[in-house]
């Protein structure tokens, strides 16, 4: 658009899609077009005389379409509550009719008045709601809850603990399981019938007598005759649920020459961007630590070897970090771990011990002081060669979606600008992409639960030992103000702790850095912690602010000195000691053995 038309007023047809393209942080109209005819800017790069890199300038910007019928703030109209929203904005009054003739007296037309109606202001689209205020209504986030929510079972209906009787074939089990305990099932849990009290599925099975520590799959619905588990399992394969985890294939636009990311690996902001020649993952030149332009081909991070810095056809990549490596450079470096399997070699022995640690915690509770316990949970897909339960993995998936609903009840709605992804759902059901950017396969959802019902969740994802970041943490408004997502954010801290990790990096928006900073420990990222981002995909947004902890070297003063305070301990017992208080504030055993619960208490956080 000419700059002497920008002005110019447009009319503008609803049912036509309008072609815009971003300038910075603004949009420009260029044309509105019927359906029917929809023009496409062709994007184009810039390349040097001597050089096989390209540079795709602002101005390049492939166009964006818009064809949103139905959203009335798309079309260039303000809507009627973020004028109302506004103080300048005054209402145009209806003059009231004028009656020449009036008989009655002032108080028989106010009793035979209707009663004055009143509109209700509400945000618009994409605006938080009021700060401070509380639904009217808090609703427990439990797998009962959700089977609720999705017509599985009903609130109130009869359940009942089934087990097989001893002695039983095979065969016969079926048909001859003994019940053990009835009850009703609740939003909260199970509803005893013999003592008319709401408890946890779990604790409704201790309440039957059973020790099997499955339970559900042994509470059955009555009106169904099937179980919880078998109920979860159908609700995770709706499509409502599978859309949620699909893999987010990013295709572009036909008969677009530009296939290459409009946003920075590192920063995901837009601008002059270098490309990716083996993938479409593009980079600022100072995002990258570069001073100049790099002659020939530049290749970004995932693309080449991650120790020799090679790239050719016998790539490997790593389950744990995404990189890729050779296998010979793993032989020679003497970072092949014999042991390991095909599908779960990592590039070095790292990021190996590291991915073992994580699926270690996957899906098993840990108790901390107070009734509360805390879970790390992963997506994952049931098959004939994954070594765990069964139950275990249907149970972890529920509470997958459940976290999702707890993180989306926690943020607004983040769309990712270029791609049109839900970034928190994504992230949360680890979502891989073709694009690396927005490849978030090695996300884990840390949860803190009290009776089953989750109160906060934490995304996060670990590289290596270099590494580990958190971009969403939040807690449900009836626990808020009481420490809730400062004891998840300990807890997590421990974990890196004794896996090895040196940092902490979150994204922060510029409001909040002074609570980062002055309440969890949190600093502005160091030129040494900013080197290491450039090697890995971290999740950022524009105009965010990312901040660091360090992990390893806690200063005394800090909130989390309390994982290594202990007077009176030697120098070559030092790192011994903060890595069993780590194990003790996550209520983590060192041996790794997970199968049940540690006895130890959570210390005071």
């Amino acid at each position: 658009m000419d700059s002497s038309k920008k002005n110019r007023k447009m009319s503008i047809n609803r049912n036509a899609p309008i072609i815009i393209t971003r300038y910075s942080n603004s949009y420009k109209i260029l044309s509105c077009v019927p359906k029917t005819q929809i023009l496409e800017a062709k994007p184009g790069f810039l390349k040097s005389r001597n050089m096989a890199y390209k540079l795709r300038a602002r101005k390049q910007k492939r166009p964006y379409v818009s064809c949103d019928d139905d959203d009335d703030d798309d079309d260039g109209h303000e809507s009627d509550s973020s004028r109302r929203m506004d103080p300048d904005f005054t209402r145009n009054v209806r003059p009231r009719r004028c009656n020449t003739l009036i008989t009655e007296s002032a108080e028989q037309r106010r009793a035979g008045r209707p009663p004055k109606r009143t509109r209700k202001s509400t945000p618009s689209a994409g605006e938080a709601s009021t700060s401070g205020s509380k639904p009217a209504e808090y609703v427990a986030r439990t797998i009962m809850s959700w089977l609720i929510d999705h017509g599985m079972i009903i609130e109130n209906e009869k359940i009942y603990y089934v087990a097989d009787r001893e002695g039983d074939s095979d065969d016969r089990k079926q048909s001859k399981r003994e019940v053990l305990m009835k009850g009703r099932a609740r939003r909260e849990g199970v509803q005893c019938e013999c003592c008319n009290e709401v408890m946890t599925v779990w604790d409704f099975e201790t309440h039957a007598g059973s020790v099997l520590q499955r339970p559900y799959e042994h509470i059955h619905v009555a009106r169904s005759n099937s179980s919880l588990l078998q109920c979860q399992f159908e609700v995770w394969q709706s499509n409502v649920e599978v859309e949620r985890r699909t893999f987010n294939e990013i295709v572009p636009r036909n008969g677009a020459s530009d296939k290459h990311d409009d946003a920075c690996l590192i920063c995901a902001d837009g601008g002059d961007l270098i490309c990716c020649e083996k993938c479409w993952s593009t980079s600022h030149l100072k995002c990258m630590g570069l001073e100049r332009i790099p002659q020939g081909d530049w290749i970004c991070p995932y693309c080449v070897c991650k120790h020799c810095y090679k790239n050719d056809k016998d790539l490997q990549t790593c389950y744990q970090c995404d990189k890729k490596y050779h296998w010979q450079c793993l032989v020679s470096n003497k970072e092949l771990d014999l042991n390991a399997s095909g599908e779960t070699l990592a590039c070095d022995s790292h990021c190996g011990e590291v991915y073992e640690k994580l699926q270690s915690l996957v899906g098993v509770k840990h108790e901390l002081e107070g009734g509360f316990c805390w879970t790390l949970l992963q997506r994952m897909e049931p098959d004939s060669l994954d070594f765990r339960d069964l139950h275990l993995i249907t149970e972890c998936n529920s509470k997958i979606a459940l976290a999702w609903e707890v993180l989306d009840e926690c943020f607004t709605t983040i769309i990712d600008r270029n791609t049109q992804i839900n970034v928190v759902q994504s992230v949360a059901y680890s979502r891989g992409s073709n694009l690396n950017r927005i490849n978030f396969r090695g996300f884990y959802t840390a949860i803190l639960e009290k009776n089953d019902d989750i109160i906060s969740a934490a995304t996060i994802r670990v590289h290596g030992t270099d590494l580990a970041e958190m971009p969403f943490i939040g807690t449900r408004h009836l626990y808020r103000q009481n420490g809730m997502s400062r004891m998840l954010l300990v807890t997590l801290e421990s974990i890196f702790s004794v896996m090895g990790v040196e940092h902490l990096i979150i994204p922060s928006v510029q409001e909040l850095t002074e609570m980062w900073e002055g309440k969890c420990g949190f600093s502005p990222v160091e030129d040494v912690v900013s080197q290491k981002i450039t090697d890995w995909n971290t999740l950022t947004f524009p105009s965010a602010v990312r901040l660091q902890k360090a992990l390893l070297s806690t200063p005394p003063s800090s909130p989390s000195a309390v994982m290594n305070a202990d007077g009176g301990v030697d120098v070559d017992e030092g790192v011994d000691m903060v890595s069993d208080n780590c194990a003790k504030l996550a209520g983590l055993d060192l041996n790794h053995e997970y199968t049940e619960s540690g006895d130890e208490e959570a210390e005071d956080k």
